[in-house]
């Protein structure tokens, strides 16, 4: 196999770029690679670090490449670590790098590199095959620039996506200084997410609030039998009175299937003697002690309608 057939491969599994050092080491002389780029018209992102040509450019080809230029000990973490990860959908226009602290890493355009004294071995993963911070690391890192709202959100996003949980982020923020930036705004919003439990921003808030109202609803969702073997999952149970509250969101009635599927549930759930409220973002808004209201009535009266079914 020839040295540029090897390189060629490499940049494949680099998202496009490869490295001057790279390419010496697979047996490709200085000059002859200095000739080639030359006559190609190689594009370089980072000093040494270049675009093999017909490759596609692509936001991980960035961040290979800053990778590749900063040092074989940094990894990608904050914002752009959380973005491989799946918990945020937009990725940063300037990926973070984390390197040990002793390592004096090289300015590289467009990219922030941040050195760390509390950087363990548990904080280093893959993902794909780019080096990355584990999700609880890469949230301290993003903590010192989002408010505790902002952070809260991604938490419950991480969580429902089954990427980090709330009480694993606790863990690792207890091994950093008090005066890390933005430790204490992203201990307190995991912290609520943790005691609250929700999936979904809408869910969370509405169980912050009921929490806040005096009610107590289950830590955890329970599951509903509806019989022939179907289950539902509501957001928000009270398993001791057979009420449930299922959370929508803005776009959940954006279409008559969603309509047809909510009224089958809503069907489905006094079937199996459980009554089901709903909530949206516009009622939370404009009438949540009318809510809490009939809440409160469900839990009362609810109990007494099964009591009589059942007779």
């Amino acid at each position: 196999m020839s040295g540029w057939v090897q390189l060629f491969r490499i940049a494949v599994l680099q998202f496009g770029v490869v490295t001057r050092a790279q390419a010496l080491s697979v047996g490709i002389s200085h000059s002859t690679f200095t000739l080639r780029v030359r006559r190609e018209q190689w594009v370089e992102l980072h000093p040494g670090v270049y675009v093999v040509p017909g490759m596609q450019i692509t936001w991980l080809t960035h961040v290979s490449a800053a990778l590749l230029a900063v040092d074989e000990q940094g990894m990608v973490t904050g914002d752009a670590a959380l973005h491989l990860h799946g918990v945020t959908q937009i990725a940063p226009a300037r990926p973070t790098i984390v390197v040990p602290h002793a390592k004096r890493a090289p300015r590289v355009g467009g990219v922030q590199i941040v050195r760390s004294r509390t950087l363990v071995e548990e904080d280093r993963t893959t993902v794909q095959r780019l080096a990355c911070a584990a999700p609880a690391r890469a949230f301290l890192d993003a903590a010192g620039v989002h408010d505790q709202s902002a952070l809260r959100g991604m938490l419950i996003d991480a969580r429902q996506r089954r990427v980090v949980e709330p009480a694993t982020v606790i863990v690792r923020i207890a091994q950093l200084s008090p005066r890390a930036p933005g430790r204490n705004r992203l201990l307190r919003a995991a912290l609520e997410v943790d005691e609250v439990g929700a999936d979904s921003a809408l869910t969370h808030e509405v169980q912050r609030r009921l929490l806040a109202s005096g009610l107590q609803p289950d830590a955890h969702p329970v599951t509903v039998h509806v019989g022939h073997g179907r289950r539902l999952h509501p957001d928000i149970t009270f398993r001791t009175s057979s009420v449930c509250i299922e959370c929508d969101s803005l776009a959940h009635h954006g279409s008559q299937r969603a309509i047809d599927l909510d009224h089958r549930k809503d069907q489905a759930y006094g079937e199996a003697r459980w009554k089901c409220l709903r909530i949206g973002w516009r009622r939370l808004d404009h009438d949540w002690e009318g809510f809490v209201a009939t809440v409160r009535r469900a839990l009362d009266e609810w109990p007494k309608v099964v009591a009589a079914l059942g007779r």
